[in-house]
């Protein structure tokens, strides 16, 4: 096993309060333990796994605040509501083709696209029966308890916390919002002859990459990903790899007795992400509206996330029995939702006004905001009809 020099902390980033340290410096040592009874390293698979989600102490267990503006980062329905509007409509031409029909939404957030999309549904009249929400954080799920109790309480006898997916099946939709992001992944370097894996070591009390050899399951991956790729990826190449995508699936396609999964997520397809340019990978930090490249940085304070490989998704899916429905990016869906009408009485608002929804609708559909850089792929099961999201552009044959 070697090892390569450790990343420090960014001196340019705010310093988090006392409580917070105190709270990040708990879950690095109980890294360290880890890594010490796991013989000197572990993958960063487990490494993401425990700063997002070890209870009590992780990113999404702990209890800091992380998204908005007093967060660490703002998601397309807390930019504006349009977003989730445009979904109501691609939800709303769905639950007509099925009877007695839920949503699922995994991981909502601060609750802000579960009310505006139960808002517009009940102005079309299609309501969904319940609303489940699969949230892992227990201070998420109280603030969205709180916000939905405070601003639509006659409906909230419909939402349903859940823990863990449904026991029993369901026919809906189930929605996910930047999610897939935040699946746990693998790093890998290639080098001559081969891969290894880059995994995470202790030296002197200070967490450092190292490299270990790319063997069993994670090896026979990268050697099929080279194969399927047609070219080989040059010499110390860094990506990331989900080796569990579709055990991850599964779970969702055996819940789901019929309808669609809508998934949303910055990503590529798999050309696209493993492009010889894209040498060093995906991996960003996010911090107080700061963005950067250290995992290492106060861990557990922090959202680690990876671009999605949307080609391994639909993959997945298609071994599932899934089928792949539609894939675009998010400029193109929300147009083939209905942006566009949802925009004709803008004209006749205050200027203020005006221009707040004109640099919403910019910043979630322009190219270089995140109009290109998120991607939706929509996954159905036993569901014939074309959806109204991928009527303008469908990029599946991208993937």
């Amino acid at each position: 096993m070697t090892q390569s020099k450790q990343l420090n902390i960014n001196p340019a980033l705010p310093v988090p309060e006392k409580e917070a340290l105190l709270q990040s410096k708990k879950l690095l040592q109980r890294i360290k333990d880890v890594i010490e009874e796991q013989d000197g390293a572990i993958g960063f698979d487990q490494y993401m796994s425990m700063v997002l989600y070890e209870p009590g102490l992780g990113y999404y267990s702990g209890g800091s605040r992380k998204f908005g503006a007093d967060g660490d980062f703002v998601t397309a329905p807390e930019l504006s509501s349009l977003f989730s509007q445009c979904l109501a409509f691609q939800c709303a031409q769905v639950l007509v083709e099925l009877n007695s029909s839920s949503i699922l939404e995994l991981g909502a957030g601060t609750g802000v696209m579960a009310r505006d999309l139960m808002l517009e549904l009940e102005k079309l009249a299609l309501l969904p029966e319940a609303y489940f929400i699969l949230e892992v954080s227990a201070d998420l799920k109280q603030r969205q308890q709180e916000l939905l109790n405070e601003s639509i309480p006659h409906l909230v006898d419909r939402v349903v916390w859940l823990d863990s997916l449904p026991e029993n099946k369901f026919t809906g939709l189930i929605l996910a919002n930047e999610i897939l992001d935040a699946l746990v992944v693998k790093r890998f370097k290639k080098v001559s002859g081969g891969f290894k894996e880059l995994k995470i070591g202790l030296k002197e009390d200070n967490l450092f990459w190292t490299e270990d050899d790319a063997d069993g399951e994670l090896g026979n991956r990268l050697k099929q990903l080279e194969k399927e790729l047609s070219y080989s990826l040059p010499e110390n190449y860094i990506s990331e790899i989900n080796i569990n995508t579709k055990k991850w699936l599964s779970g969702l396609e055996a819940s789901l007795q019929r309808g669609v999964m809508l998934f949303i997520d910055y990503g590529y397809s798999a050309a696209d992400y493993y492009h010889p340019d894209r040498s060093d990978g995906s991996l960003l930090c996010h911090y107080r509206h700061h963005v950067h490249s250290d995992p290492f940085f106060y861990p557990g304070l922090q959202d680690i996330t990876t671009s999605v490989n949307f080609t391994d998704v639909a993959e997945c899916a298609d071994s599932l029995g899934l089928h792949v429905q539609g894939y675009t990016n998010q400029a193109y869906f929300l147009f083939g939702c209905g942006l566009e009408k949802l925009l004709t009485d803008i004209a006749s608002l205050d200027i203020k006004s005006h221009t707040e929804i004109t640099q919403q609708v910019r910043k979630l559909t322009m190219p270089e905001e995140m109009g290109e850089r998120f991607k939706v792929i929509a996954l159905t099961k036993d569901l014939e009809p074309g959806l109204i999201g991928f009527s303008i552009m469908d990029q599946r044959n991208r993937l």
